[in-house]
């Protein structure tokens, strides 16, 4: 028995076929010479070594000079030291936007900055401030979460060079964070549970987390929050990674399934990652990432 297929649908059929097709085509990837990273106090490396900002330390801006090598500072092996490395040091800018203390609310005005070097990799390792208010009431809704990431992902899909790579990294599991570092000493004098005690006065971060007066169950209603907005940043990045054809975006979750150990955490502040924690971020986000097949 022969079936005739009417030839409208056919030319409907091709039509969805070659706009699947148009929909896979990307504009070329381009050299990641100009590196620009978004970001909070992480990404600045707070009390990764030494006290506040230890930009040499940072797992993705990170260096390693002679005055580093001089004063024994860790060498983080960075993703700017491997992209050097692997691709040239001829044309490398090396862009740091993060803030520490900055949540999703600034994501959008700290690509301006990428936007303005016309970087051609921005990595984006937000959202632990949204996750670590003060208190539950400073955790925002999902609706305001993703609204705050698509504002700055919508500037960086509109502005930034064709053929650029945005690489969207999951938010740290915070809950593991607290597992492993409450029983560690800050400078190997203090319990760090007795430095978070101080949340109840607003002196430190994440009371959400590490407040000694939250039950368990408080601390896994922050973890599901925490979960989610990593389930945010996953489902947006992707929806611009298949709506936009000038531009590649990568994902990962690796880092919020990594397992944690103390030696990983700030010795100084008991929250942060340490300058080991630092070099092992580097490692988890650059085999995860979209340039780890590229090494020469």
């Amino acid at each position: 028995m022969t079936i005739l297929v009417p030839a409208f649908v056919i030319l409907c059929m091709l039509f969805v076929a070659a706009f699947a097709t148009a929909q896979t085509i990307k504009t070329p990837q381009l050299v990641p010479k100009r590196l620009s990273s978004t970001g909070d106090s992480i990404t600045e490396a707070i009390d990764a070594e030494l006290p506040l900002a230890n930009h040499w330390a940072s797992w993705v801006n990170g260096y390693h000079g002679f005055w580093e090598w001089l004063f024994g500072l860790t060498d983080v092996n960075s993703h700017n030291q491997r992209i050097s490395r692997n691709f040239g040091a001829w044309g490398r800018k090396n862009y740091m936007e993060a803030k520490s203390g900055a949540d999703m609310p600034d994501f959008y005005e700290q690509t301006l900055g990428s936007v303005n070097h016309q970087a051609q990799y921005v990595t984006v390792f937000m959202g632990h401030n949204d996750v670590c208010g003060n208190d539950f009431a400073d955790i925002p809704t999902d609706a305001e979460f993703e609204a705050n990431f698509r504002a700055g992902m919508e500037n960086l899909s509109k502005w930034l060079p064709a053929g650029a790579t945005i690489y969207v990294i999951g938010i740290v599991d915070i809950y593991q964070l607290w597992e492993i570092a409450r029983d560690k000493k800050a400078l190997g004098i203090v319990d760090c549970e007795v430095l978070w005690a101080t949340t109840l006065l607003d002196l430190f971060p994440c009371g959400t987390m590490l407040n000694p007066l939250n039950s368990e169950s408080d601390r896994l209603y922050t973890q599901s929050r925490n979960i989610t907005f990593n389930k945010i940043l996953s489902e947006v990045t992707e929806e611009y990674n298949l709506s936009d054809s000038n531009h590649h975006y990568f994902y990962t979750d690796a880092v919020f399934y990594s397992v944690l150990s103390e030696s990983q955490v700030s010795d100084i502040d008991c929250f942060h990652p340490s300058a080991i924690g630092q070099r092992d971020l580097s490692r988890i986000t650059w085999d995860a990432g979209p340039f780890n097949d590229r090494q020469k």
